[in-house]
């Protein structure tokens, strides 16, 4: 069994638009880094932590969290595990932050178990450690996260989460304004109600949108990403939204949306030639306006966590 691994946490986008806290696809250019090494102290410990804050108490680290449940698990109990996390996407900035921690620390400590669970098997671990940040049990960041690609989460209470397999080659931008919303606060502002015409929409629009993956039909896509039970909601809290929906439309995007509870917002093009548009005029409207951000690039990201070598 290997004694050290540098391991890539990748961020995500979840919700897009049509399922809430069931679907979610993988960044390729934005993700934390967690090394994770044997040491002879029995258990799981917190090592050196270092970028944006994260708790230094075991019970409130989702990292730690998820780790010690996977070693838990696997009944290994004189293997001592520290980790060390590199924390480079912000809390609270709706790109799967604690996903990314809570992934990377138990496929590192699953690997250096000597892969006693298989990715998919990772799942319940990896949620133990999300719900220490969200206050619930949901892995619409964990699955894209995990698994890498679109992921639909079929059951949370059962843990299972597929893969939707495509071919079309989807470029993403997400605008992260600096703001800080809590996925534990945003979830206060949906509805526990709604009516039965709109659920019917939006249960239609999930399956279009799965159906229109497998496709590979990017029109299909686009005619089902349609939110008609969050968005209404939680737009409010995000400053520019309207703005920035405009200027992704204009500029060739297929689909527009909140990132999971915000305040990013993303988009998902066609080709990596209307993503660099849609950047530049969010680029260019954000450098006009009071907060601080930063954009995100690139295409879907299909591998998820893995091994940096």
């Amino acid at each position: 069994m290997k004694n050290t691994i540098r391991i890539w946490c990748p961020a995500s986008v979840a919700n897009i638009n049509v399922g809430f806290d069931a679907l979610g696809f993988c960044l390729s250019d934005a993700g934390d880094e967690i090394i994770a090494e044997r040491v002879d102290s029995p258990g799981i410990h917190l090592g050196e932590l270092k970028g944006f804050p994260t708790p230094n108490k075991p019970e409130e680290n989702v990292a730690f969290v998820a780790a010690n449940s996977v070693y838990r698990a696997a009944k290994e109990p004189n293997i001592g595990i520290r980790l060390n996390i590199d924390k480079r996407i912000k809390p609270g900035s709706g790109v799967g932050s604690s996903a990314a921690s809570a992934v990377g620390a138990a496929f590192a400590v699953n690997e250096l178990l000597g892969k006693p669970f298989t990715k998919e098997e990772l799942l319940p671990f990896c949620i133990d450690g999300e719900a220490i940040a969200s206050k619930t049990r949901h892995a619409d960041n964990i699955a894209p996260t995990l698994l890498g690609g679109f992921c639909l989460v079929v059951t949370q209470d059962d843990h299972l989460a597929v893969s939707l397999e495509t071919n079309l080659d989807l470029h993403y931008v997400v605008a992260h304004q600096q703001i800080e919303i809590k996925t534990s606060t945003s979830r206060t502002v949906i509805p526990h109600e709604i009516p039965l015409e709109t659920a019917i929409k939006q249960w239609s629009n999930l399956g279009g949108f799965t159906a229109a993956l497998f496709k590979n039909d990017k029109d299909l896509l686009a005619y089902c990403a349609k939110d008609f039970v969050v968005e209404t909601h939680r737009k409010s809290q995000i400053p520019h939204f309207d703005e920035l929906k405009e200027l992704a439309v204009a500029n060739g995007a297929l689909i527009f949306g909140i990132s999971g509870s915000g305040p990013s917002v993303f988009a998902l093009c066609e080709s990596d030639q209307s993503a660099k548009a849609v950047k530049e005029s969010f680029d260019q409207l954000l450098t006009k306006k009071e907060h601080a951000y930063h954009l995100y690039s690139g295409s879907v990201d299909k591998k998820g966590v893995h091994e940096l070598l």
